[in-house]
């Protein structure tokens, strides 16, 4: 085999492997893109990331009865202004509900649902607790 011949096999050989290279990225977004795949680690996550959400909204009405039952921190939490504050509020008064300790996604759910009762209560429960703070 002369030079010539090493080359043009060499050149072959680099244009072969940079198409196996492309080919290979071109089909990995094939996969992720058109038919959905991943790894078995994000399916692992996203499902995890999908119960826990799903067992906070669980939670949240309980969590919700909890702290309603609190006047005091019901009086601090209609005087809070941002959802940070009340969030805070809620993971004080109510640091666990049975076995599940609230953290911060489980308070932004009861926060949602103790704001939305004090809205649709009666106006004397809202000024009640407006009033104890």
């Amino acid at each position: 085999m002369d030079y010539q011949q090493k080359q043009d096999i060499k050149q072959k050989a680099t244009i072969a492997g940079a198409g196996v290279v492309v080919g290979a990225v071109a089909w990995w977004i094939v996969l992720a893109n058109v038919f959905g795949w991943m790894s078995p680690t994000t399916a692992a996550q996203q499902t995890s990331d999908a119960v826990e959400a799903k067992l906070d909204e669980a939670l949240a009405p309980l969590c919700a009865d909890r702290f309603m039952e609190n006047k005091a921190a019901l009086a601090k939490f209609a005087a809070a202004g941002a959802d940070y504050d009340r969030n805070e509020i809620v993971q004080k008064a109510v640091p666990k509900l049975g076995s599940t300790t609230v953290d911060y996604q489980l308070a932004d759910h009861c926060t949602d649902v103790i704001a939305t009762r004090l809205k649709t209560a009666s106006p004397s429960l809202a000024q009640d607790a407006g009033k104890k703070s």
